[in-house]
C-alpha cells in the first residue's frame, strides 16, 4: 500500500490548471461529490480534510446555493456570495508542538483536552454591513471538534483554547500559535504523500482512499518524503513573508482576534 501511494505522486492533484481535478479518485474531484462536508472528514488527516473543504467551497459551482440540509451541522455548501467571502486555511501548533485543545472529537470527554501537535481549521471571513460600518462576520469550520459547524470564531476560540496554564512557563510553551494562510495560495502549493504517517513501514492511521495531494512543483524535504506539511507546522519561523505569502503569516490568539475583528 505505501508504495501505491507513492506512484500516486505522478498524478498532480493541485489547484493548478490541469487534468487530475477530473480524475475520480483525486482529493478535489471526491471533495466535490461528497454528499456533505462533515463526510470530507478521515480521522488524523487534518491537512488534507481542510485543503478538500477549502476546494469544495472555493471551486464549488457558484450557480448553485448554499443547502442545508437537517440541521447547521450537516451543511452541504456549493458556491454562495463569494465576492464578500474569504477563506483562510489555519494551522494550530506551537514550537513544543504541543497544544491542548477543548471540544475535539479525538478525546474521550469534550472539556478533556487533546493535545496536538498540530491541528487544521478552515476560517470563512464575510464582510457585512452593520450599522452602517462594513464589518468581519468570521466562522470557523473545524471537522474535528464536537462545537457547532461552522460555529463563530469568537465561540470557537472561548471554547476550544481554555486551558489554565499552572505558570507563566507553561503559557509561554503551550498557548496556541496559528499560521494563517489564504486558501487560494493553500490550494496551489500543499502536498504531501502521507509518509509522516508511515512507522516502521506500517500506517499510524488509516490513511484516506483517494489519490495523494501533489503539485507540479514540489520537491523533497529533509526527510525525503514528497511533503511540505512541515512548513506549514513550525511556528519558530514567526512568518515566511507577508499576510499573502504562500506560507502565510504566524499570529498570537491576541493577533488572530485582532485580524477578525475581534
Amino acid at each position: 500500500m505505501i508504495f501505491q501511494r507513492r506512484m500516486s505522486l505522478n498524478k498532480h492533484d493541485g489547484g493548478g490548471k490541469d487534468r487530475s481535478h477530473q480524475e475520480p479518485n483525486s482529493a478535489s474531484s471526491t471533495a466535490l461529490s461528497c454528499s456533505s462536508e462533515k463526510e470530507l472528514r478521515t480521522a488524523c488527516y487534518c491537512e488534507e480534510n481542510i485543503w478538500r473543504l477549502a476546494y469544495r467551497r472555493l471551486r464549488g459551482s457558484s450557480r448553485e446555493e448554499t443547502v442545508e440540509e437537517d440541521s447547521r451541522n450537516d451543511r452541504v455548501r456549493k458556491g454562495g456570495n463569494k465576492e464578500n467571502e474569504e477563506y483562510y486555511v489555519v494551522f494550530v501548533s506551537n514550537k513544543e508542538r504541543c497544544c491542548p485543545m477543548f471540544h475535539q472529537i479525538a478525546s474521550d470527554h469534550p472539556m478533556k483536552a487533546c493535545f496536538w501537535d498540530y491541528h487544521v481549521i478552515l476560517i470563512q471571513a464575510t464582510k457585512v454591513m452593520k450599522r452602517g460600518k462594513q464589518v468581519i462576520q468570521a466562522q470557523v469550520l473545524d471537522l474535528d471538534t464536537h462545537l457547532p459547524f461552522p460555529t463563530s470564531l469568537e465561540e470557537y476560540l472561548q471554547g476550544t483554547f481554555g486551558m489554565k496554564f499552572a505558570s507563566k512557563k507553561d503559557e509561554r510553551m503551550y498557548a496556541p500559535m496559528f499560521r494563517v494562510i489564504r486558501a487560494e495560495y493553500y490550494l496551489e502549493t500543499f502536498f504531501s504523500d502521507r509518509m509522516h504517517m508511515v512507522k516502521d513501514g506500517t500506517w499510524i492511521a488509516k490513511p484516506p482512499t483517494y489519490e495523494c495531494i501533489t503539485t507540479a512543483n514540489m520537491t523533497k524535504n529533509k526527510h525525503g518524503f514528497w511533503s511540505n506539511l512541515d512548513d506549514y507546522i513550525d511556528m519558530s519561523r514567526l512568518n515566511h513573508g507577508r499576510s499573502d505569502s504562500k506560507y502565510g503569516e504566524v499570529l498570537t490568539l491576541d493577533q488572530l482576534k485582532s485580524k477578525f475583528g475581534l
